[in-house]
Protein backbone atom coordinates (compact mmCIF):
# COMPACT_ATOMS: atom_id res chain seq x y z
CA UNK A 1 0.00 0.00 0.00
CA UNK A 2 2.98 2.44 0.51
CA UNK A 3 4.55 1.43 -2.94
CA UNK A 4 1.28 2.31 -4.44
CA UNK A 5 0.81 5.80 -2.27
CA UNK A 6 4.32 6.10 -3.62
CA UNK A 7 3.50 5.76 -7.34
CA UNK A 8 0.55 8.14 -7.02
CA UNK A 9 2.38 10.95 -5.44
CA UNK A 10 5.98 10.27 -7.93
CA UNK A 11 3.03 10.32 -11.10
CA UNK A 12 1.30 13.67 -9.94
CA UNK A 13 4.62 15.80 -9.35
CA UNK A 14 5.90 14.52 -12.97
CA UNK A 15 2.32 15.38 -14.25
CA UNK A 16 2.66 19.04 -12.96
CA UNK A 17 5.48 20.37 -14.20
CA UNK A 18 5.04 18.00 -17.55
CA UNK A 19 1.64 20.55 -17.92
CA UNK A 20 3.99 23.22 -16.71
CA UNK A 21 6.47 22.90 -19.69
CA UNK A 22 3.79 22.24 -22.51
CA UNK A 23 2.40 25.74 -21.51
CA UNK A 24 5.52 27.32 -21.87
CA UNK A 25 5.43 30.71 -23.53
CA UNK A 26 8.20 29.94 -27.13
CA UNK A 27 10.50 32.60 -27.21
CA UNK A 28 13.53 33.85 -29.41
CA UNK A 29 10.87 33.93 -32.25
CA UNK A 30 11.28 37.74 -34.42
CA UNK A 31 8.89 38.33 -36.79
CA UNK A 32 7.66 42.03 -37.93
CA UNK A 33 4.72 42.54 -35.08
CA UNK A 34 8.06 42.26 -32.32
CA UNK A 35 11.37 43.57 -34.50
CA UNK A 36 10.16 46.86 -35.32
CA UNK A 37 10.66 48.71 -31.65
CA UNK A 38 13.29 50.98 -32.20
CA UNK A 39 14.83 53.15 -34.99
CA UNK A 40 17.90 50.89 -35.69
CA UNK A 41 15.20 48.24 -36.26
CA UNK A 42 13.77 50.07 -38.63
CA UNK A 43 17.35 50.73 -40.01
CA UNK A 44 18.21 47.21 -40.67
CA UNK A 45 14.90 46.42 -42.59
CA UNK A 46 15.74 49.45 -44.97
CA UNK A 47 19.13 47.67 -45.35
CA UNK A 48 17.35 44.45 -46.07
CA UNK A 49 14.99 46.06 -48.46
CA UNK A 50 18.45 47.73 -50.64
CA UNK A 51 19.28 43.97 -50.33
CA UNK A 52 16.63 42.87 -53.09
CA UNK A 53 18.62 44.60 -55.89
CA UNK A 54 21.00 42.20 -55.51
CA UNK A 55 19.35 38.72 -55.11
CA UNK A 56 19.79 36.88 -58.49
CA UNK A 57 15.79 36.99 -59.93
CA UNK A 58 15.95 40.10 -59.96
CA UNK A 59 19.10 41.58 -61.43
CA UNK A 60 20.82 38.91 -63.24
CA UNK A 61 17.03 38.28 -64.84
CA UNK A 62 17.30 41.79 -65.43
CA UNK A 63 20.20 41.98 -67.67
CA UNK A 64 19.04 39.11 -69.78
CA UNK A 65 15.66 40.93 -70.10
CA UNK A 66 17.00 44.55 -71.20
CA UNK A 67 20.58 43.61 -72.98
CA UNK A 68 20.11 40.76 -74.87
CA UNK A 69 16.47 41.70 -76.26
CA UNK A 70 17.39 45.53 -77.37
CA UNK A 71 20.19 44.14 -79.98
CA UNK A 72 23.18 45.56 -78.43
CA UNK A 73 24.41 42.11 -77.04
CA UNK A 74 25.71 39.22 -78.28
CA UNK A 75 26.71 36.06 -76.72
CA UNK A 76 27.74 32.72 -77.86
CA UNK A 77 25.01 29.96 -78.54
CA UNK A 78 25.78 27.96 -75.74
CA UNK A 79 24.62 30.47 -73.41
CA UNK A 80 21.22 29.46 -72.53
CA UNK A 81 21.12 30.55 -69.12
CA UNK A 82 18.22 32.46 -67.41
CA UNK A 83 16.27 32.21 -70.71
CA UNK A 84 19.02 34.04 -72.59
CA UNK A 85 18.14 33.17 -76.31
CA UNK A 86 14.43 33.30 -75.97
CA UNK A 87 15.43 37.05 -75.23
CA UNK A 88 17.59 37.70 -77.71
CA UNK A 89 15.44 35.82 -80.26
CA UNK A 90 11.95 37.54 -78.85
CA UNK A 91 10.90 34.03 -78.69
CA UNK A 92 9.90 34.26 -74.90
CA UNK A 93 6.63 33.62 -74.15
CA UNK A 94 4.30 34.03 -70.32
CA UNK A 95 5.80 30.87 -69.36
CA UNK A 96 9.26 31.82 -69.55
CA UNK A 97 11.14 30.99 -66.28
CA UNK A 98 13.44 34.37 -66.20
CA UNK A 99 10.17 36.60 -66.79
CA UNK A 100 8.51 34.85 -63.61
CA UNK A 101 11.36 35.03 -61.97
CA UNK A 102 11.96 38.95 -62.48
CA UNK A 103 8.51 39.67 -61.61
CA UNK A 104 8.99 37.89 -57.96
CA UNK A 105 12.16 39.61 -57.95
CA UNK A 106 10.66 43.05 -58.31
CA UNK A 107 7.65 42.26 -55.53
CA UNK A 108 10.42 40.76 -53.01
CA UNK A 109 11.46 44.38 -53.07
CA UNK A 110 8.08 46.00 -52.85
CA UNK A 111 7.23 43.39 -49.77
CA UNK A 112 10.71 44.85 -48.10
CA UNK A 113 9.92 47.97 -48.39
CA UNK A 114 6.26 47.80 -47.74
CA UNK A 115 7.55 46.25 -44.47
CA UNK A 116 9.45 49.11 -43.28
CA UNK A 117 6.52 51.54 -44.18
CA UNK A 118 4.24 49.78 -42.56
CA UNK A 119 6.14 49.41 -39.05
CA UNK A 120 7.77 53.16 -39.18
CA UNK A 121 4.85 55.02 -38.47
CA UNK A 122 4.47 53.24 -35.03
CA UNK A 123 7.80 53.84 -33.57
CA UNK A 124 9.17 56.98 -31.72
CA UNK A 125 12.48 58.64 -33.50
CA UNK A 126 15.11 60.66 -31.49
CA UNK A 127 14.79 62.71 -34.84
CA UNK A 128 11.67 63.04 -36.83
CA UNK A 129 13.97 64.03 -39.74
CA UNK A 130 15.59 60.46 -39.57
CA UNK A 131 12.10 58.98 -39.40
CA UNK A 132 10.93 60.48 -42.97
CA UNK A 133 14.41 59.76 -44.35
CA UNK A 134 13.87 56.09 -43.50
CA UNK A 135 10.46 56.43 -45.52
CA UNK A 136 11.32 58.18 -48.05
CA UNK A 137 14.28 55.56 -49.19
CA UNK A 138 11.46 52.76 -48.41
CA UNK A 139 9.16 55.08 -50.76
CA UNK A 140 12.32 55.53 -53.18
CA UNK A 141 13.05 51.85 -53.11
CA UNK A 142 8.81 50.44 -54.00
CA UNK A 143 8.74 53.12 -56.95
CA UNK A 144 12.14 51.37 -58.43
CA UNK A 145 10.64 48.19 -58.61
CA UNK A 146 6.64 49.55 -59.92
CA UNK A 147 8.67 51.60 -62.32
CA UNK A 148 10.81 48.55 -63.71
CA UNK A 149 7.27 46.17 -63.19
CA UNK A 150 5.24 49.18 -65.36
CA UNK A 151 7.80 49.41 -68.15
CA UNK A 152 8.50 45.32 -68.72
CA UNK A 153 4.58 44.29 -67.79
CA UNK A 154 2.50 47.13 -68.01
CA UNK A 155 0.02 46.49 -65.43
CA UNK A 156 0.53 44.62 -62.86
CA UNK A 157 -0.62 44.02 -58.95
CA UNK A 158 -0.22 46.98 -57.01
CA UNK A 159 0.30 45.88 -53.17
CA UNK A 160 0.78 49.09 -50.60
CA UNK A 161 1.21 46.94 -47.71
CA UNK A 162 3.06 44.22 -46.53
CA UNK A 163 1.15 41.72 -47.95
CA UNK A 164 2.72 38.62 -49.11
CA UNK A 165 2.09 38.39 -53.10
CA UNK A 166 3.82 35.01 -52.74
CA UNK A 167 0.90 33.77 -50.54
CA UNK A 168 -1.84 36.48 -51.22
CA UNK A 169 -3.61 36.18 -54.81
CA UNK A 170 -6.32 38.29 -54.31
CA UNK A 171 -5.68 41.66 -55.68
CA UNK A 172 -6.34 42.38 -59.58
CA UNK A 173 -3.91 44.50 -62.04
CA UNK A 174 -3.95 48.04 -61.70
CA UNK A 175 -4.21 50.80 -64.56
CA UNK A 176 -1.05 52.05 -65.80
CA UNK A 177 -2.18 55.87 -64.75
CA UNK A 178 -2.43 54.58 -61.53
CA UNK A 179 1.04 52.65 -61.00
CA UNK A 180 2.14 55.93 -62.30
CA UNK A 181 0.81 57.78 -59.53
CA UNK A 182 1.68 56.00 -56.71
CA UNK A 183 5.39 56.03 -58.41
CA UNK A 184 4.95 59.41 -58.42
CA UNK A 185 3.94 60.03 -54.85
CA UNK A 186 6.74 57.91 -53.67
CA UNK A 187 9.41 59.35 -55.35
CA UNK A 188 7.97 63.11 -54.62
CA UNK A 189 8.31 62.44 -50.93
CA UNK A 190 11.43 60.90 -51.30
CA UNK A 191 12.85 63.88 -53.21
CA UNK A 192 11.92 66.09 -50.26
CA UNK A 193 12.66 64.03 -47.30
CA UNK A 194 15.47 62.43 -47.91
CA UNK A 195 19.07 64.32 -47.86
CA UNK A 196 21.54 64.35 -49.72
CA UNK A 197 24.31 61.90 -49.53
CA UNK A 198 26.33 59.96 -51.56
CA UNK A 199 26.62 56.07 -50.36
CA UNK A 200 26.76 53.53 -53.24
CA UNK A 201 24.17 50.83 -52.50
CA UNK A 202 21.68 53.33 -51.49
CA UNK A 203 19.22 56.84 -52.68
CA UNK A 204 18.88 60.01 -51.56
CA UNK A 205 16.78 62.87 -52.77
CA UNK A 206 19.16 63.52 -55.56
CA UNK A 207 18.57 60.06 -56.75
CA UNK A 208 14.91 60.32 -56.44
CA UNK A 209 14.90 63.66 -58.24
CA UNK A 210 16.73 61.71 -61.01
CA UNK A 211 14.35 59.06 -61.29
CA UNK A 212 11.51 61.30 -61.24
CA UNK A 213 12.83 62.80 -64.09
CA UNK A 214 13.53 59.44 -66.14
CA UNK A 215 9.73 59.05 -64.97
CA UNK A 216 7.98 62.20 -66.54
CA UNK A 217 9.89 61.63 -69.81
CA UNK A 218 8.80 58.01 -69.93
CA UNK A 219 5.15 59.13 -69.70
CA UNK A 220 6.18 62.52 -72.06
CA UNK A 221 7.91 60.57 -74.75
CA UNK A 222 5.29 57.78 -74.60
CA UNK A 223 2.59 60.16 -75.27
CA UNK A 224 3.81 62.00 -77.87
CA UNK A 225 5.42 58.92 -79.90
CA UNK A 226 1.93 56.97 -79.53
CA UNK A 227 3.51 54.48 -77.81
CA UNK A 228 0.29 51.72 -76.81
CA UNK A 229 -1.43 51.95 -73.60
CA UNK A 230 -0.15 55.92 -73.03
CA UNK A 231 -2.82 57.60 -74.44
CA UNK A 232 -4.25 58.49 -70.75
CA UNK A 233 -1.23 61.04 -70.06
CA UNK A 234 -2.79 64.42 -70.57
CA UNK A 235 -0.03 66.91 -71.70
CA UNK A 236 3.42 65.62 -73.01
CA UNK A 237 4.13 69.49 -73.08
CA UNK A 238 3.68 69.37 -68.86
CA UNK A 239 5.49 66.15 -68.41
CA UNK A 240 8.61 67.38 -70.58
CA UNK A 241 8.92 70.84 -68.31
CA UNK A 242 9.22 68.13 -64.79
CA UNK A 243 11.53 65.83 -66.43
CA UNK A 244 13.94 68.79 -67.66
CA UNK A 245 13.23 70.78 -63.91
CA UNK A 246 14.19 67.65 -61.98
CA UNK A 247 16.95 66.73 -64.03
CA UNK A 248 18.46 70.09 -63.94
CA UNK A 249 18.24 69.78 -60.08
CA UNK A 250 20.60 66.80 -60.25
CA UNK A 251 22.83 67.87 -62.74
CA UNK A 252 23.39 70.96 -60.72
CA UNK A 253 22.95 69.42 -57.21
CA UNK A 254 26.74 69.74 -56.21
CA UNK A 255 26.69 65.94 -54.40
CA UNK A 256 26.55 64.01 -58.04
CA UNK A 257 27.46 65.85 -61.85
CA UNK A 258 29.66 64.79 -64.95
CA UNK A 259 32.61 63.09 -64.32
CA UNK A 260 35.75 64.98 -66.21
CA UNK A 261 36.26 61.91 -68.19
CA UNK A 262 34.52 58.61 -68.80
CA UNK A 263 37.45 56.79 -67.86
CA UNK A 264 36.98 58.07 -64.55
CA UNK A 265 33.18 56.33 -64.30
CA UNK A 266 34.81 53.47 -66.14
CA UNK A 267 35.57 50.77 -65.34
CA UNK A 268 33.38 50.64 -62.47
CA UNK A 269 36.08 50.11 -59.68
CA UNK A 270 36.25 54.46 -58.32
CA UNK A 271 34.29 55.30 -55.70
CA UNK A 272 34.74 58.37 -55.90
CA UNK A 273 32.85 58.88 -59.36
CA UNK A 274 30.27 61.79 -59.42
CA UNK A 275 28.10 59.70 -61.72
CA UNK A 276 26.62 56.79 -59.52
CA UNK A 277 23.25 57.95 -58.31
CA UNK A 278 22.36 54.43 -57.35
CA UNK A 279 24.36 51.47 -58.12
CA UNK A 280 23.74 48.14 -57.05
CA UNK A 281 26.73 46.65 -54.75
CA UNK A 282 27.30 44.21 -52.75
CA UNK A 283 28.45 45.74 -49.62
CA UNK A 284 25.61 46.84 -46.61
CA UNK A 285 24.97 50.55 -47.93
CA UNK A 286 26.36 52.10 -45.65
CA UNK A 287 29.53 53.24 -46.83
CA UNK A 288 30.73 54.20 -50.17
CA UNK A 289 32.53 50.98 -50.92
CA UNK A 290 31.25 48.55 -53.77
CA UNK A 291 31.87 45.13 -52.12
CA UNK A 292 32.90 41.88 -54.13
CA UNK A 293 30.56 41.18 -56.31
CA UNK A 294 30.37 38.36 -59.42
CA UNK A 295 29.23 41.06 -62.00
CA UNK A 296 32.24 41.24 -64.25
CA UNK A 297 32.12 37.40 -64.62
CA UNK A 298 28.99 38.39 -67.29
CA UNK A 299 31.04 40.43 -69.16
CA UNK A 300 35.00 39.90 -69.24
CA UNK A 301 36.52 36.55 -71.31
CA UNK A 302 36.89 33.40 -70.54
CA UNK A 303 40.46 32.38 -69.16
CA UNK A 304 39.99 29.27 -66.74
CA UNK A 305 39.71 30.95 -63.94
CA UNK A 306 42.77 33.08 -64.19
CA UNK A 307 43.65 36.56 -64.84
CA UNK A 308 44.30 38.22 -68.05
CA UNK A 309 46.21 41.67 -69.48
CA UNK A 310 44.58 44.54 -71.72
CA UNK A 311 44.77 48.18 -72.08
CA UNK A 312 43.34 50.04 -69.47
CA UNK A 313 40.80 52.25 -71.23
CA UNK A 314 42.40 55.37 -72.41
CA UNK A 315 45.82 54.40 -71.69
CA UNK A 316 48.75 52.60 -72.78
CA UNK A 317 49.07 50.77 -69.23
CA UNK A 318 48.87 46.92 -69.79
CA UNK A 319 46.57 46.10 -66.90
CA UNK A 320 45.77 43.11 -64.99
CA UNK A 321 41.47 41.89 -65.13
CA UNK A 322 40.10 39.15 -63.77
CA UNK A 323 38.46 36.86 -66.51
CA UNK A 324 34.59 35.55 -66.64
CA UNK A 325 32.62 33.20 -68.48
CA UNK A 326 32.05 34.94 -71.98
CA UNK A 327 28.69 35.36 -71.72
CA UNK A 328 27.79 38.93 -73.40
CA UNK A 329 29.74 41.37 -75.37
CA UNK A 330 28.66 44.74 -77.25
CA UNK A 331 27.58 43.60 -80.86
CA UNK A 332 30.13 44.45 -83.42
CA UNK A 333 27.86 46.48 -85.36
CA UNK A 334 27.10 49.15 -82.43
CA UNK A 335 30.60 49.16 -81.90
CA UNK A 336 31.02 50.22 -85.64
CA UNK A 337 28.85 52.64 -85.08
CA UNK A 338 30.52 55.02 -83.02
CA UNK A 339 32.83 57.84 -84.69
CA UNK A 340 35.94 56.79 -85.29
CA UNK A 341 37.68 59.56 -82.73
CA UNK A 342 34.64 59.14 -79.66
CA UNK A 343 36.76 58.22 -76.71
CA UNK A 344 33.86 55.53 -75.74
CA UNK A 345 35.37 52.65 -78.19
CA UNK A 346 38.04 52.38 -75.73
CA UNK A 347 35.92 50.89 -73.12
CA UNK A 348 35.48 47.67 -75.54
CA UNK A 349 38.03 45.44 -75.79
CA UNK A 350 38.98 42.25 -78.06
CA UNK A 351 42.78 42.15 -76.97
CA UNK A 352 44.39 39.45 -74.27
CA UNK A 353 47.67 40.75 -74.20
CA UNK A 354 50.75 39.40 -71.74
CA UNK A 355 51.72 40.97 -68.56
CA UNK A 356 54.67 42.74 -70.73
CA UNK A 357 52.11 43.66 -73.60
CA UNK A 358 52.30 41.24 -76.26
CA UNK A 359 49.43 40.50 -78.33
CA UNK A 360 48.56 36.75 -77.48
CA UNK A 361 45.07 36.83 -78.83
CA UNK A 362 42.75 39.02 -80.66
CA UNK A 363 39.17 38.03 -80.57
CA UNK A 364 36.55 38.71 -82.34
CA UNK A 365 34.12 39.71 -79.40
CA UNK A 366 34.40 43.27 -78.10
CA UNK A 367 34.18 42.66 -74.37
CA UNK A 368 32.44 45.34 -71.98
CA UNK A 369 35.08 47.09 -70.20
CA UNK A 370 33.01 48.56 -68.11
CA UNK A 371 32.28 46.24 -65.68
CA UNK A 372 36.29 44.47 -65.18
CA UNK A 373 37.39 43.81 -62.51
CA UNK A 374 40.97 44.34 -61.80
CA UNK A 375 43.46 43.06 -58.54
CA UNK A 376 40.49 40.88 -57.13
CA UNK A 377 40.26 37.06 -57.14
CA UNK A 378 38.08 35.14 -60.15
CA UNK A 379 34.13 35.28 -59.62
CA UNK A 380 34.70 38.07 -56.85
CA UNK A 381 35.59 41.49 -58.16
CA UNK A 382 34.84 45.52 -57.29
CA UNK A 383 32.39 46.27 -60.10
CA UNK A 384 28.74 47.60 -59.56
CA UNK A 385 25.47 48.15 -61.63
CA UNK A 386 24.39 51.79 -62.06
CA UNK A 387 20.92 51.78 -62.02
CA UNK A 388 21.04 55.50 -62.54
CA UNK A 389 23.74 57.59 -63.37
CA UNK A 390 24.05 60.89 -63.64
CA UNK A 391 25.54 60.73 -67.98
CA UNK A 392 21.80 59.04 -68.08
CA UNK A 393 20.24 62.04 -66.43
CA UNK A 394 21.97 64.85 -68.74
CA UNK A 395 20.52 63.14 -71.80
CA UNK A 396 17.36 63.01 -70.20
CA UNK A 397 17.76 66.98 -69.68
CA UNK A 398 19.20 67.23 -73.43
CA UNK A 399 15.59 65.36 -74.42
CA UNK A 400 13.23 66.82 -72.10
CA UNK A 401 14.54 70.67 -72.85
CA UNK A 402 14.13 69.83 -76.91
CA UNK A 403 16.49 72.00 -79.12
CA UNK A 404 17.10 74.82 -76.95
CA UNK A 405 20.19 76.08 -75.76
CA UNK A 406 19.82 74.56 -72.63
CA UNK A 407 19.03 71.40 -74.70
CA UNK A 408 22.46 71.79 -76.47
CA UNK A 409 24.53 71.98 -73.41
CA UNK A 410 23.42 68.95 -71.99
CA UNK A 411 23.93 66.79 -74.90
CA UNK A 412 27.60 68.85 -75.83
CA UNK A 413 28.60 68.10 -72.46
CA UNK A 414 28.21 64.66 -73.43
CA UNK A 415 29.55 64.37 -76.51
CA UNK A 416 32.46 66.83 -75.50
CA UNK A 417 33.82 65.24 -72.88
CA UNK A 418 33.70 61.74 -75.24
CA UNK A 419 35.85 63.56 -78.04
CA UNK A 420 33.42 64.51 -79.69
CA UNK A 421 31.93 67.92 -81.57
CA UNK A 422 28.99 69.71 -80.60
CA UNK A 423 26.02 68.72 -82.20
CA UNK A 424 25.22 70.49 -85.20
CA UNK A 425 23.19 73.46 -84.41
CA UNK A 426 19.80 74.63 -85.95
CA UNK A 427 18.40 70.83 -85.90
CA UNK A 428 15.05 70.92 -86.37
CA UNK A 429 13.37 69.14 -83.72
CA UNK A 430 12.90 65.75 -85.14
CA UNK A 431 16.60 65.42 -86.57
CA UNK A 432 17.52 66.85 -82.42
CA UNK A 433 15.85 64.13 -80.70
CA UNK A 434 17.06 61.58 -83.33
CA UNK A 435 20.43 62.92 -82.29
CA UNK A 436 19.51 62.66 -78.42
CA UNK A 437 18.51 58.91 -78.90
CA UNK A 438 21.78 58.32 -80.64
CA UNK A 439 23.63 59.84 -78.24
CA UNK A 440 22.25 57.45 -75.47
CA UNK A 441 22.73 54.60 -77.54
CA UNK A 442 26.51 55.15 -77.36
CA UNK A 443 26.53 56.57 -73.99
CA UNK A 444 24.70 54.35 -71.98
CA UNK A 445 25.46 50.98 -74.40
CA UNK A 446 25.41 47.89 -72.37
CA UNK A 447 23.58 49.68 -69.35
CA UNK A 448 19.92 48.69 -70.09
CA UNK A 449 18.09 51.82 -70.96
CA UNK A 450 17.94 50.84 -74.71
CA UNK A 451 15.20 48.53 -74.84
CA UNK A 452 12.87 51.37 -72.47
CA UNK A 453 13.86 53.92 -75.10
CA UNK A 454 12.52 51.76 -78.18
CA UNK A 455 9.39 51.22 -76.34
CA UNK A 456 8.68 55.08 -75.04
CA UNK A 457 9.69 56.35 -78.08
CA UNK A 458 7.79 53.79 -80.65
CA UNK A 459 10.55 52.61 -82.27
CA UNK A 460 10.93 48.58 -81.73
CA UNK A 461 9.98 47.65 -85.40
CA UNK A 462 12.21 50.29 -86.74
CA UNK A 463 15.37 49.02 -84.46
CA UNK A 464 14.40 45.07 -83.75
CA UNK A 465 11.70 44.23 -86.90
CA UNK A 466 8.47 44.00 -87.26
CA UNK A 467 7.90 40.20 -86.10
CA UNK A 468 9.04 40.85 -82.63
CA UNK A 469 6.40 39.23 -79.88
CA UNK A 470 5.50 41.33 -77.26
CA UNK A 471 7.60 44.87 -79.01
CA UNK A 472 5.87 47.05 -75.95
CA UNK A 473 4.63 44.82 -72.83
CA UNK A 474 6.44 41.46 -72.12
CA UNK A 475 3.40 39.19 -70.81
CA UNK A 476 2.61 38.87 -67.61
CA UNK A 477 3.73 35.51 -66.13
CA UNK A 478 1.53 32.79 -66.55
CA UNK A 479 1.98 31.12 -63.12
CA UNK A 480 0.84 34.52 -61.68
CA UNK A 481 -1.99 34.59 -63.90
CA UNK A 482 -3.06 31.19 -62.37
CA UNK A 483 -2.89 31.57 -59.30
CA UNK A 484 -4.01 34.74 -58.92
CA UNK A 485 -7.74 34.77 -59.03
CA UNK A 486 -8.51 38.18 -59.44
CA UNK A 487 -6.68 39.04 -62.67
CA UNK A 488 -8.78 39.35 -65.91
CA UNK A 489 -6.68 39.77 -68.79
CA UNK A 490 -8.36 41.87 -71.14
CA UNK A 491 -7.36 40.47 -75.01
CA UNK A 492 -7.83 43.47 -76.62
CA UNK A 493 -5.00 44.56 -74.03
CA UNK A 494 -2.90 41.17 -74.57
CA UNK A 495 -2.62 42.30 -78.62
CA UNK A 496 -0.96 45.40 -78.05
CA UNK A 497 1.83 43.91 -75.71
Amino acid sequence: MKNLKYLIYLSTIIATFSCSELEEEPYGFLANDNFYSTEENVYSGLQYAYQASKRAQFYSRLLNITLMGAGQSDTKPSYTQRNAVEFKNWTFDASTEALRDFFGGCYTGISRANTVLDNTEKIDFSDGLLKNQYIGEAKFLRAFYYFYLVRVFGEVPVYTDAKNPNITYETPVSSIEDIYNLIIDDLTFAAQNVPAFSIRGRADGTAAKGLLSKVYLHLASSKESGSPRYGWVSDHTQMYAQAASFASQVLNSGTFGLDNSIYTTFPDNNPASREKLFVWSSNPATNNSTGMTSLHTTFSPYTWYSQFYTYAPGSTDVTPYWGGWTVMWYHADELASHPSEDLRRNLYTNLVLSSGGAVLQNRPESYNMKYFANTQSFYSGDTSWPFLRTSDIALVHAEAAGPTADGYSSINAIRNRAGLADLTPGLSRSEYMEAVWQERKWELAMEGHLIFDLRRTKRVDSELGSQVNFPYFHPLPQREVDLNNAIELDPEKQSLR
